[in-house]
C-alpha cells in the first residue's frame, strides 16, 4: 500500500498536483487540513481515494476534524492538529492517540514535517506543501505499509 501525506495546502496545490503527476501506484491519499476541499480536488485529480480532516483555516465546514481507520492492521488517526494545540506540544495527541488505540498518527497545522515514534506510537506531520515554516522547499510525504512494516519518507518540493 502507498499513501500520499500532505496538508497545510491553503488553496495553493499546483505544486502537489504537479507531484502526484510524476507518480504512479498510490493507492490512498491523506489530507491533514487547510484547506479540505485542496485535499478532495488532489484525490480527484490523481485518481486515488481520500481521507481529509478539516483544519482551523476551514471554517464554518461541517466536515469531521478527525478520522480514524485501519490499513493492513494498522489504526490511523488522522487530525489537522489544532485542537490538540501541536504547536505547543504533542501531549494532548498523544493521549488521544493513545485513547484511540491509534499506531500512527497523522496531523498538520505546524507546517513542520516530521516523523518519529513515542512510546510505541507513530506521529506524522508531512509540513506544508505550500507555505512551509522553517524551511525553503515545500514538503509531503510517502508512507508505504509491506509485510507488516510501515516505512515514511519525508519528500521536499523542489
Amino acid at each position: 500500500m502507498r499513501i500520499v501525506v500532505c496538508g497545510d495546502t491553503h488553496g495553493r496545490i499546483n505544486m502537489m498536483k504537479a507531484e502526484l503527476g510524476k507518480m504512479e501506484g498510490v493507492d490512498l491519499l491523506l489530507h491533514t487540513g487547510d484547506f479540505y476541499k485542496d485535499g478532495l480536488e488532489l484525490a480527484r485529480f490523481s485518481g486515488v481515494q481520500a481521507r481529509v480532516v478539516v483544519g482551523n483555516c476551514d471554517i464554518g465546514m461541517s466536515e469531521p476534524a478527525e478520522d480514524l481507520f485501519e490499513i493492513e492492521g494498522y489504526r490511523f488517526l488522522l487530525t489537522h492538529g489544532h485542537l490538540y494545540r501541536v504547536k505547543n506540544h504533542l501531549i494532548s495527541l498523544k493521549l488521544r492517540a493513545k485513547e484511540t488505540g491509534a499506531d500512527v498518527v497523522v496531523f498538520g497545522h505546524t507546517h513542520e514535517p516530521g516523523w518519529e515514534k513515542i512510546e510505541g506510537i507513530w506521529f506524522l506531520n508531512p509540513g506544508s506543501a505550500s507555505l512551509p515554516r522553517l524551511h525553503q522547499y515545500g514538503t509531503y510525504a510517502l508512507v508505504e505499509i509491506d509485510q507488516d512494516r510501515i516505512t515514511t519518507r519525508l519528500v521536499k518540493i523542489r
